[in-house]
């Protein structure tokens, strides 16, 4: 099995850092933000030579006093496959570029991918396991992404209190909360009340506006 990789765009270094993406991928960009963090992949193409991909390991940040550690347990761009993963800032979005802050990639470096950064995925913890977030039922509302938990079968619950199980993910940019189906029923509550306060006008149009199912 083989595969192909092909750069959407390009690490450019000067007085600024930025990518540069390619003409054919720029729709691609559509939804990021000044401001976001995204996650790079690059391709270190000076190490895309077969003698460095059959380096399996390495001195630690190139010091021969740290001990040989596997390159699966560090950064170094000797690799098998010269993959580099980068967490950035975007800065500034004008045009086809994306200036971010310094990186050590070397000027034209191959860009693969851009991926948003996802606490969730990207800082996990324990609260909830992703085989329970139920994705398909997940909402965009804004800039919030509100991703319910799967119904579990009420006699595993039995012992659970409304405190302690985790009802819903929120994400907002890069941040993501979890809360409790009290904390929930709470928001809903505290919901209810500012859409009562709307000014009736606000709310017929609405009403009119309001999807049919």
């Amino acid at each position: 099995m083989s595969f192909k990789l092909i750069p959407i765009g390009y690490i450019r270094k000067g007085a600024d850092t930025f990518i540069e993406i390619l003409p054919e991928f720029l729709d691609a960009i559509e939804g990021l933000q000044d401001g976001d963090w995204i996650k790079l992949i690059l391709w270190f193409h000076k190490s895309d030579k077969p003698e460095l991909r059959k380096i399996l390991k390495v001195h630690p940040y190139g010091n021969p006093k740290n001990p040989l550690r596997g390159v699966f347990a560090t950064r170094s761009p000797y690799r098998p496959n010269p993959l580099a993963l980068y967490t950035v800032k975007i800065r500034e979005i004008s045009d086809n570029r994306i200036y971010i802050d310094w990186i050590d990639a070397d000027d034209g470096t191959p860009v693969v991918d851009i991926k948003i950064f996802v606490e969730r995925y990207d800082c996990p913890n324990e609260s909830i396991e992703e085989r329970e977030v139920n994705i398909p039922k997940g909402r965009i509302i804004g800039e919030l992404n509100i991703i319910p938990r799967k119904s579990d079968h009420l006699d595993e619950l039995e012992e659970v209190s409304p405190d302690e199980f985790d009802a819903v993910i929120i994400e907002l940019g890069n941040k993501t909360t979890v809360l409790s189906a009290r904390e929930l029923t709470e928001l809903i509550e505290v919901l209810k009340e500012i859409y009562d306060e709307l000014p009736v006008e606000i709310k017929d149009k609405l009403r009119v506006n309001r999807p049919q199912d």
